[in-house]
């Protein structure tokens, strides 16, 4: 009789274990991109030109967005990164960033930011707000980037996407590139947003999209 029940717990743990290995498996990357297009109602193709990379295409709130996945060429290992798009203004960009660059950036994009501690003129400087304390703005149009940054809304929003590493260096996953607004999804570990949490839970993806949504309103609202 003892013998019959240890096999029965045996094999009732066996299921259970079985079970739980089924739920906790990871979906594949085509998968995720299958379940992610249906969840928007979008479509899924090919990114052209960019081998292995994928977008979707898809309205929200009536705003047309692009969900993009991509390889991230940063890391040794093949790792993916996806990103959220969205026009938004013609010709603008706003960058958050832990220094100055260089290189990389138009000379039209001017570095000009800080917190004020007095009055400043708003098309002479970017006026920081305290709580984005430790970044550098860079923008081609400060006067707006000033409009921006003065709606308590806006930032508490932007807050969401900032991340600090283990040395307490910040940086910002949100951008605006050239009139496209545009939101990343981090594969390293200790981003926000991370890719790993979005192809976890699929429909996180809309918490993003409201969040984006607003802003697309403000803008539409200038």
């Amino acid at each position: 009789m003892v013998w019959i029940v240890i096999i029965i717990f045996v094999l009732l743990a066996g299921i259970i274990l079985a079970s739980s290995n089924v739920f906790a498996r990871k979906p594949t990357r085509e998968q995720f991109l299958q379940s992610l297009g249906k969840f928007l109602e979008g479509k899924l193709r090919p990114i052209d030109g960019q081998p292995g990379g994928f977008q979707i295409d898809f309205f929200f709130e009536g705003q047309a967005f692009v969900y993009e996945d991509v390889i991230d060429r940063g890391f040794k290992e093949e790792a993916r990164k996806g990103s959220l798009k969205t026009t938004i203004h013609k010709d603008f960009s706003l960058y958050f960033t832990e220094k100055p660059r260089s290189t990389t950036i138009k000379t039209d994009v001017l570095i000009v930011s800080k917190i004020p501690d007095e009055p400043i003129r708003p098309d002479t400087m970017v006026a920081l707000p305290p709580s984005l304390k430790g970044l550098d703005v860079q923008t081609n149009n400060i006067r707006l980037a000033n409009k921006i940054l003065a709606n308590a809304r806006i930032v508490d929003i932007l807050l969401e996407f900032r991340s600090v590493d283990s040395r307490g260096y910040p940086s910002m996953s949100w951008k605006i590139a050239d009139g496209v607004m545009i939101l990343e999804f981090h594969p390293a570990e200790g981003k926000i947003p991370s890719y790993r949490d979005l192809t976890g839970r699929v429909s996180a993806v809309e918490d993003y999209l409201e969040e984006l949504a607003k802003i697309v309103r403000f803008f539409k609202e200038l």
